[in-house]
C-alpha cells in the first residue's frame, strides 16, 4: 500500500493537481470573502458554503483531473497489465485522494481562521476546527464515489453531476429530506458543531459517511478489478 501511495504521489508531482490542492481553498476563500465581507455572519456562511459546495467540487476536480491524466496517458493499461492486485491498487488510489481532501480541508481551515481574525468574528476557533474536521469526515465518501464515476464516464459529465448535486443540496438543506441526501451531511453537521452543539445525531452523520465511504471504496475497487 505504501508503494501505491508513493506511485500516486509521484504521478501528480509535475501536474496541476499539486497547485490545485493549494489554489482551490484559496479561491474559495477569496470568492466568499468578496461576497460576504459586510455580513456579520461571514465566517458561518463560508463554513456552510465549504460544507456542501466548495469541498465537494474541489474533491471532484482533483480526483477528476488525476483520472483524466491517467486516461489520456495510458488508460490505466500499465496497471491493468501489471502483476499488481487491481483491488489493492484502487484502494490505494482512494486513500491518496482522501489525503488530498484532508490537505485541502486543513488549508481552508487555516485561511478561514485568518478571515475570522480580520473580520473580528465571534465564532470560537475550537468550534471552527471541530466543524472543519466534521465536514471533512462527512465528505470522505465523495472520494471513492468520484474515483468510480470519473473512471466510467468522463471529466465533464462527472463534474456536472457534482455541481448539480451541490445545488440540490442547497435547496434540500432546510427540508426534512436533507438527512437522506449525503451531499447535505457536511452542512447539517456544520450547523450544529460550529455552535458547539455536539448532539448524537451529528455523530451519526459521520458514522454514515464512513460506512458509505467503505461501501463505495469496495465497490469502486471491485469495479476496477473487473474492468
Amino acid at each position: 500500500m505504501t508503494n501505491i501511495l508513493k506511485v500516486e504521489f509521484l504521478k501528480n508531482k509535475h501536474t496541476i493537481i499539486r497547485l490545485l490542492i493549494w489554489l482551490l481553498p484559496l479561491i474559495a476563500i477569496l470568492m466568499m470573502t468578496a461576497v460576504f465581507w459586510d455580513n456579520q455572519y461571514s465566517v458561518q456562511l463560508m463554513m456552510g458554503q465549504w460544507s456542501y459546495f466548495w469541498l465537494n467540487m474541489s474533491i471532484a476536480l482533483v480526483i477528476g483531473i488525476s483520472t483524466y491524466y491517467q486516461n489520456q496517458a495510458t488508460k490505466f493499461k500499465e496497471i491493468l497489465t501489471s502483476p499488481q492486485d487491481l483491488f489493492t491498487y484502487e484502494v490505494g488510489r482512494i486513500i491518496h485522494g482522501i489525503l488530498q481532501a484532508a490537505l485541502m480541508s486543513v488549508i481552508f481551515l487555516a485561511l478561514v481562521i485568518c478571515v475570522r481574525f480580520i473580520f473580528s468574528s465571534s465564532e470560537e476557533i475550537v468550534w471552527m476546527l471541530c466543524s472543519g474536521i466534521g465536514i471533512f469526515l462527512t465528505s470522505i465518501w465523495l472520494v471513492p464515489f468520484y474515483s468510480w464515476l470519473f473512471r466510467i464516464t468522463n471529466l465533464y459529465f462527472a463534474l456536472g453531476i457534482g455541481f448539480l448535486s451541490s445545488i440540490l443540496a442547497m435547496f434540500l438543506s432546510r427540508t426534512s429530506w436533507s438527512i437522506w441526501w449525503p451531499f447535505d451531511w457536511g452542512m447539517l453537521l456544520n450547523n450544529m458543531w460550529l455552535k458547539g452543539d455536539f448532539v448524537l445525531g451529528s455523530w451519526s452523520l459521520i458514522i454514515c459517511s464512513l460506512i458509505l465511504g467503505f461501501i463505495l471504496s469496495v465497490f469502486s475497487a471491485y469495479s476496477f478489478k473487473k474492468q
